[in-house]
């Protein structure tokens, strides 16, 4: 199996070139200072969370529903009194603003750019993920941006490759997705026919996937094989 004939690569954003974590991190301890919660409740607010996700890639809850449902089940589950609708506004806005990178990721895109079409394909609040790009000043690097509230459908809905390919005029076997998300980005790809890459910085591997790297050094070599 070899990289032959990939033109387009497929780059999901959080965790695979922009680092959510620390993100996340940054945005939820200024939340929770601003709204005077202890941070030991955390584990809570990420239970709610992770439910939300979850329901949003099966289509069972929309990303605006999303934004304030969260937050209404941490308070709801700590027992908490809090506007759970000023809380997801703040928080959206504190991500927007807490834009960071995953280490080597800058250098990685420098050393593809020109060589293959690049895109975002990213499921997520747009004005948060837009916001986030503009302040890592990335956006140069892709030709285009697919955000899944803008589009109307989310990974792992084969609809979104499917509007990324048209988009694009690319056929599939031009195409390449990389991705961290077992359940969005590599389920997508196999929903879709697509080839894909599993990128995972702490080495597991994916079965689903054609291939499974552990750092940018590794796709890189991949890529260039």
């Amino acid at each position: 199996m070899a990289m032959k004939g990939k033109k387009y690569l497929l780059f999901d954003a959080d965790n695979t070139l922009y680092d959510f974590t620390a993100t996340e991190n940054v945005a939820i301890r200024r939340l929770f200072d601003r709204y005077q919660i202890d941070f030991s409740l955390l584990p809570i607010y990420h239970e709610g969370n992770r439910k939300c996700w979850d329901m949003y890639e099966h289509g069972e809850l929309t990303l605006e529903k999303l934004e304030t449902e969260r937050f209404r089940l941490f308070v709801s589950a700590a027992s908490l009194d809090r506007d759970p609708d000023a809380m997801g506004h703040d928080y959206s806005r504190f991500l927007g603003e807490a834009g960071i990178m995953i280490d080597g990721a800058v250098d990685f895109l420098k050393e593809i750019e020109g060589e293959y079409d690049l895109s975002l394909i990213t499921n997520g609040i747009a004005s948060v993920q837009r916001e986030r790009i503009k302040r890592t000043d990335t956006a140069h690097f892709f030709s285009h941006i697919f955000i899944s509230q803008e589009i109307g459908y989310a990974k792992p809905d084969k609809r979104f490759f499917d509007f990324v390919i048209s988009t694009l005029g690319a056929d599939k076997e031009s195409c390449l997705v990389i991705g961290d998300s077992l359940t969005s980005d590599i389920k997508g790809a196999v929903n879709s026919g697509l080839d894909s890459v599993y990128i995972s910085f702490s080495g597991n591997k994916s079965e689903e996937a054609q291939w499974s790297v552990s750092s940018y050094t590794e796709l890189l070599s991949l890529l260039h094989s």
